[in-house]
């Protein structure tokens, strides 16, 4: 099985958790982050998986588009997809914003990895906005942002007993 984690990270978490996704699963895995790197031909690989991180409500445009314009082949793979997000609350909706409804359906898995603020790498707006944030949730009594590495070997699982 040779598998694609087509992924875009601004800050670095989704990176980090695609690498850990990569670590479990079986077969050959390339991981291909969307803002720096080359995407190779869709037709070299069985699986793809697909995920970014949510800011402001929304998965990074360039994933959003590149699903859209390979919308056909996507569909003749096994595929999953992933978002990196601290609002579980939500998690359909962003789902359903990020993705075509058709590959969703297809999906053998949808997972989110969680979050985690890394304020020291965000940009300005992002910083402000993340602060803006976390001063609602602690003024709502909303759990804290954080990591969901059981999501990602629950992924790794899934993906690796349809290969």
């Amino acid at each position: 099985m040779k598998t694609m984690i087509l992924y875009a990270s601004n800050y670095g978490f989704t990176a980090d958790c695609a690498a850990e996704l990569k670590k479990n699963l079986h077969g050959e895995t390339r991981l291909v982050n969307i803002n720096s790197d080359k995407i190779p031909a869709l037709n070299d690989y069985d699986t793809v998986l697909v995920g970014g991180s949510i800011y402001i409500g929304q998965i990074n445009k360039k994933i959003k588009k590149y699903c859209l314009a390979h919308l056909d082949e996507l569909q003749n793979k096994n595929l999953g997809f992933f978002i990196s997000c601290g609002s579980p609350e939500t998690i359909e909706d962003y789902f359903k914003n990020s993705f075509p409804e058709t590959l969703l359906e297809k999906a053998l898995c949808l997972e989110n990895f969680g979050g985690e603020m890394r304020p020291d790498k965000m940009k300005f707006f992002h910083k402000f906005v993340s602060n803006m944030v976390e001063k609602s949730a602690q003024k709502d009594d909303t759990p804290a942002m954080r990591p969901l590495p059981e999501h990602i070997i629950r992924m790794a699982n899934t993906i690796n007993n349809h290969s």
